[in-house]
């Protein structure tokens, strides 16, 4: 589910459109997450750009999204933004409960070369969509991403 939270204002939306396309599609799958995602994003900004001039500050803040799903026994996870998917499972190690925790996602942000590549490729006209600033990769020079 996606969440923005700015002031009392709270964004959601992906999970009545990813049980939507679910159920036309008869199941979870890469392809229906990913249809939701795109969904949701673009639900997102009309959402910004019906704010923006109320709540100009709505374009300085970041978003994440996380899903986890299991259908058919088969754990689906996707995220987007600066978030991470873990499963913690306790186990017993020398008579001790301990949790081992596994990491199911890869991180999304700008600190990947990869990921600034999709971000500047998604803004062609804007040279300075992602800055290098004291240290730190940043989007718009504003949200900061460790």
């Amino acid at each position: 589910m996606i969440h923005l939270f700015i002031d009392e204002l709270r964004f959601e939306w992906l999970y009545d459109v990813l049980l939507c396309y679910a159920t036309e599609q008869g199941g979870i799958s890469a392809d229906v997450i990913k249809k939701a995602f795109n969904a949701t994003e673009e639900k997102f900004l009309q959402f910004v750009k019906h704010q923006m001039p109320i709540r100009p500050q709505i374009t300085s803040v970041g978003s994440c999204c996380l899903v986890g799903a299991i259908s058919d026994g088969e754990l689906h996870v996707a995220n987007l933004g600066d978030s991470r998917v873990v499963l913690g499972q306790k186990v017993s190690v020398g008579g001790k409960a301990r949790v081992v925790v596994e990491r199911l996602s890869r991180d999304h942000n700008v600190s990947y070369e990869e990921v600034r590549k999709e971000v500047e490729a998604q803004h062609p006209g804007d040279s300075h969509v992602v800055v290098y600033c004291r240290g730190v990769w940043r989007i718009k020079g504003i949200i900061q991403v460790l």
